[in-house]
């Protein structure tokens, strides 16, 4: 087994313990029991792992990875549940449906483990930031691998914000789980409540929203408004992702993708919830926001 530079630990367990810190606030209505981890251990893939919580006793663990598993020459980050018990990921999986449905399946013909555990065919870029299953002779993982590199950033806060999110969606796709509160009060109090909530069913992801927020750099894209620029630290990484498919012609057997949403501000959200439900008001309200700030000026 290759030598594992100690920084290489550190670095991990920091990252781990910021995830677990963001963890803390989103386990009411789930099963999670998170915790600060306090050390690091040495991972089959070349690099480290630490455990920064479960889903109950003797439920699978939530992990942070940072090793070569993903078949590339640099370490990869990795947000996963992991269990011995086949039978617990494959509730899991079940339970995701469409939503979180895994891009890849890996199986113990897909591996290399001479030295040190790395996939035989490395991740695609499409795979990336989309669950993996992982199914190993006496043990599975549910995943996401993140392709950041290891930086002089101490936490990489995009990675950080997905582990969150995609550990809080699985938690809340299981059985006797209750809605974030946050989701709540996303919508006006003049829409059709119960399409809203037929709405969260089927389309409602974190983790989709998180990913969409990434990519729009967290800037509305009808104003253009940006919280952090307004309130400085307190707004950032802040911001709402809007569902551009029109409630009324959700199918629940669509699988959700990012492509599907956009990052609004919250005036602007609300705002759109007051139109017509087609997919072109985003558009629309940006020309008219557009046309009114011109008058202004």
């Amino acid at each position: 087994m290759e030598v594992k530079p100690r920084q290489d630990g550190r670095w991990l367990l920091d990252t781990a313990k910021a995830v677990a810190k963001l963890m803390k606030s989103r386990t009411v209505g789930t099963t999670l029991r998170i915790r600060i981890p306090k050390e690091e251990a040495l991972s089959k893939g070349d690099g480290w792992m630490a455990v920064i919580g479960d889903l109950g006793k003797n439920q699978p663990s939530l992990q942070i990875w940072f090793d070569r598993f993903s078949g590339y020459d640099d370490r990869k980050l990795c947000a996963c549940f992991h269990s011995h018990d086949d039978s617990a990921i494959k509730n899991i999986r079940k339970n995701v449906g469409t939503k979180l449905g895994p891009k890849r399946v890996v199986k113990p013909k897909d591996i290399e483990t001479e030295n040190h555990w790395v996939l035989l065919e490395r991740l695609g870029r499409a795979e990336f930031n989309v669950p993996i299953l992982e199914i190993h002779n006496t043990e599975s993982y549910y995943g996401i691998y993140d392709p950041t590199r290891q930086s002089s950033e101490r936490i990489n806060r995009h990675f950080c914000n997905r582990a969150a999110a995609f550990f809080e969606d699985v938690a809340r796709a299981l059985p006797d789980a209750s809605e974030s509160e946050e989701s709540r009060e996303v919508y006006p109090r003049f829409e059709n409540r119960k399409l809203v909530a037929t709405h969260f069913r089927r389309e409602r992801s974190g983790y989709l929203a998180t990913e969409c927020k990434i990519r729009d750099g967290y800037s509305c894209q009808v104003c253009g408004f940006k919280f952090q620029d307004l309130y400085g630290s307190l707004g950032r990484d802040f911001a709402e992702a809007h569902h551009l498919t029109p409630l009324g012609e959700l199918d629940s057997e669509v699988r959700s993708c990012v492509e599907d949403l956009t990052t609004v501000c919250a005036n602007c959200h609300r705002i759109l919830h007051r139109m017509n439900s087609h997919r072109g008001d985003v558009a629309k309200l940006r020309a008219i926001v557009r046309r009114r700030l011109e008058k202004l000026a």
